[in-house]
């Protein structure tokens, strides 16, 4: 890999902060919820808050918004028709709507897998996929606390946080050394090889990169300096 010469066009900063546009959730929180939690979370790709109301819910978002296949994020979407075992109409209120790039809409439900042990909850989720419009959702998804690692969910609040502060220039060289690695590299090579070791920056360009799909950890795990990373192979595997 050649070494890109470290250079950069102007002191100004390549990022400034833009307050966030409200949450589009269609339900009211609780005033009183028995786990209080919230918080929230703005979605990179509109500078959108997402409300969460627990701290599994926060989880779940920061590890769908890491999906390189990520397109979009909504919390509490429209109400969802449906009728149970017994044929009595109900609805349902699904803790989030992830649109993919792909343009598949898959419905997430989020909750303790103590909870949806107990209470059937992966057998309900089931049932309402069935009659769910093809216009809302593709397909239906029970995320519980055993599906969220502690290294997915840190990998999730790095790659959230570096794209909350782009360098468009520190992408372009990350991307200019992924285009030509062949086989598997650390992080710090990386990072190095781009010219980037003393910007306070280069790693967070390096997680975008991985949450851009641009390069591929080799293993899953916490991502730091001494991860090793492949380039991603267009329309293959991630």
């Amino acid at each position: 890999m050649s070494t890109i010469p470290a250079t950069f066009a102007s002191d100004e900063p390549a990022h400034r902060w833009r307050e966030p546009s409200r949450s589009v959730a269609t339900r009211r929180y609780a005033q009183t919820p028995q786990w209080s939690g919230r918080s929230f979370i703005v979605e990179p790709n509109d500078n959108r808050e997402i409300l969460t109301e627990s701290e599994l819910e926060a989880k779940a978002a920061l590890i769908l918004l890491a999906r390189p296949d990520c397109a979009r994020l909504f919390e509490q979407p429209a109400p969802v028709p449906y009728r149970d075992h017994e044929g009595v109409r109900r609805t349902h209120t699904f803790d989030f709507l992830l649109m993919l790039k792909s343009g598949r809409r898959i419905a997430v439900a989020v909750k303790p897998k103590a909870i949806a042990d107990k209470h059937g909850t992966k057998a309900l989720i089931t049932l309402i996929a069935r009659q769910m419009e093809p216009a809302f959702a593709d397909g239906a998804l029970l995320m519980t606390d055993a599906m969220m690692p502690r290294a997915d969910v840190q990998n999730g609040r790095l790659i959230h946080d570096a794209r909350r502060l782009p360098d468009p220039e520190l992408d372009a060289r990350v991307r200019g050394v992924a285009e030509e690695l062949n086989g598997a590299s650390t992080i710090a090579c990386i990072v190095r090889t781009a010219g980037l070791e003393h910007h306070d920056q280069g790693f967070s360009a390096v997680a975008r990169a991985i949450g851009d799909g641009i390069l591929v950890p080799t293993r899953r795990g916490l991502i730091d300096l001494d991860m090793m990373v492949r380039r991603a192979v267009p329309g293959g595997p991630p």
